[in-house]
């Protein structure tokens, strides 16, 4: 059957009326129709690219009163790879749709373009830092996977099936998959859930429950995590996205706004107009204490007051285009990220108002993200999964509190016999530390292009230090006499060169370098300390 399902963009799914009501309280334990797990690391390693890995900055030259210089110098970022998306039997490239995080273990789910359904889920580990791997990855036939969320030992799944690969569908593909997993990583067991619609848009859970949303004529589906058995639903039309409280569950109507329900009852509570969307274009929420972010296409994105519904700030799309629309957006550690199409992935600092940062500087169109922890994961369609990690200062050293934060733009120079000491997060473009200088850093600093240590000059750096681009023609370079003293984790994603005299030491029992390029070694280089050299270049 042809699916009455497009894209309008990345995530955007025409909703389609449901011809006829199932018997949405229907689920059953059952193998995943012909669900092919792959775990041969060989295989699932082909997939990661480290082509545009390294060094990645934010721009932005448009904040009033603030220079760019001024503006890219506090949230260091590292693009630590992509995954290209999966094949799946009949040859057809996937694409992404949505992203879970439970610990060191990113979810990410997959549909397909055109009529026919196929889909997919990846289980990327990010337990080391700058080395993700792709630990299995489940190709699932005659299934769009749209939407997908972690909870309680097992993954709640939203699709749209082909209906006629399953009989019990009638003429409603939409479904829900309760999966148990297996020490975190997938099984073919499910519990399915046939629901009133032509797909299912987005799902959320809790400890007791999850939940789930269906397009257009569409309802809010909740269903027991013991039983799996549908226990309440609440009818509503074009519904896109859902959010959970600790005690509300926030639904997402492209036409009908925002609805508040109480989570146990599902009564009705609260209801506010947004801004009214392209029919049937799939949008995200997130929630920031009282605030709540709705992402809204052309209309960019929309801030309000999850207890009032008044609108507190409008983050507009600044060039109009077919492709610039805010798609999503997440929230994270004081941070919120919009996936914005077309313009890319902008980052807005919270407070009373969200504040713009800047542009990531990531290739390709941004049309989903998720932030969990140390990291921001981006969907740009068929180009792939984009893994970028914000390097945040780990550990507060005693003796570096009197530091003040960087502030001198995006090139640090220090002149010869100068002396300079800062602690926090930074983001330069270059840095040159010139003869007789002492720089000094605690906690994490990025460098998107050189680092150059000129003759007995000195850089102390405690934290972390990611310095480059992947086999790009970016280098470290330290002179005779210069001195690299590490304590904690430096990854240099270019060349280092070690001219002659060059010294690099190593302070504590854990501190360790990564070098993914080549590296130059000339006479008389000496390297102490005790140290991880992870890629054994230094040998």
């Amino acid at each position: 059957m042809k699916k009455n399902v497009y894209l309008l963009s990345f995530l955007a799914i025409s909703l389609f009326i449901a011809c006829d009501n199932n018997d949405d309280n229907k689920n059953d334990n059952q193998s995943l129709n012909n669900i092919t797990i792959n775990s041969d690391q060989n295989s699932l390693s082909q997939r990661l690219d480290y082509t545009n890995s390294g060094v990645i900055s934010v721009e932005n030259s448009s904040v009033t009163g603030k220079s760019a210089e001024s503006t890219i110098t506090t949230f260091p970022l590292v693009q630590i790879a992509e995954v290209k998306p999966p094949v799946d039997a009949n040859g057809r490239t996937l694409q992404a749709s949505h992203v879970s995080v439970n610990g060191n273990y990113a979810y990410v789910s997959y549909i397909t373009r055109g009529d026919v359904y196929s889909g997919a889920i990846d289980v990327i580990d990010v337990s080391d830092p700058y080395k993700p791997k792709l630990v299995t990855s489940a190709l699932i036939p005659n299934t769009d996977i749209t939407s997908i969320t972690y909870a309680n030992g097992n993954l709640i799944i939203g699709a749209a099936k082909d209906i006629d690969k399953d009989p019990l569908l009638a003429n409603n593909p939409a479904v829900v998959f309760n999966m148990p997993l297996s020490s975190g990583l997938l099984t073919d067991k499910v519990t399915t859930n046939y629901l009133e619609s032509r797909v299912t848009t987005d799902v959320a859970a809790n400890s007791s429950n999850y939940f789930a949303v269906t397009g257009d004529n569409g309802s809010l589906f909740k269903m027991s995590t013991s039983t799996k058995a549908i226990t309440g639903k609440a009818a509503m039309a074009d519904l896109r996205s859902i959010a959970l409280t600790s005690d509300k569950v926030v639904t997402l109507s492209g036409s009908k706004g925002v609805n508040i329900y109480n989570q146990s009852t599902l009564a009705l509570q609260k209801s506010f107009t947004t801004s009214t969307d392209i029919s049937g274009a799939k949008r995200t929420m997130d929630i920031d204490g009282t605030k709540l972010l709705v992402s809204e296409g052309p209309n960019g994105l929309g801030v309000y007051d999850i207890n009032s519904g008044s609108k507190l700030q409008t983050i507009g799309i600044t060039a109009v285009g077919e492709d610039n629309v805010t798609n999503a957006v997440s929230v994270n550690d004081g941070y919120a990220f919009l996936a914005n199409g077309a313009l890319g992935l902008n980052v807005y600092q919270s407070g009373t108002q969200l504040s713009l940062l800047g542009s990531v500087g990531i290739a390709g169109s941004s049309n989903y993200v998720k932030s969990s922890g140390n990291y921001i994961y981006v969907a740009s369609g068929t180009g792939g999964l984009k893994i970028i990690k914000m390097e945040k200062p780990n550990t507060t050293f005693a003796s570096c509190l009197s530091y003040g934060l960087y502030n001198q733009g995006r090139d640090l120079i220090l002149n010869s016999n100068e002396i300079k000491s800062y602690q926090g997060a930074t983001a330069i473009n270059s840095a040159i530390v010139n003869s007789g200088a002492v720089l000094t850093h605690c906690g994490a600093i990025s460098v998107l292009s050189n680092l150059t240590l000129n003759s007995n000059g000195t850089f102390n750096m405690r934290g972390s230090l990611s310095q480059g681009k992947f086999l790009q023609s970016t280098e470290l370079i330290i002179n005779n006499n210069a001195l690299l003293q590490i304590e904690g984790s430096v990854v240099i994603w270019g060349d280092l060169r070690l001219n002659s005299g060059a010294k690099i030491n190593f302070i504590g029992n854990d501190s360790s370098i990564t070098i993914y390029g080549k590296v130059t070694k000339g006479s008389n280089v000496t390297i102490t300390g005790t140290y991880k050299d992870t890629e054994n270049k230094l040998k």
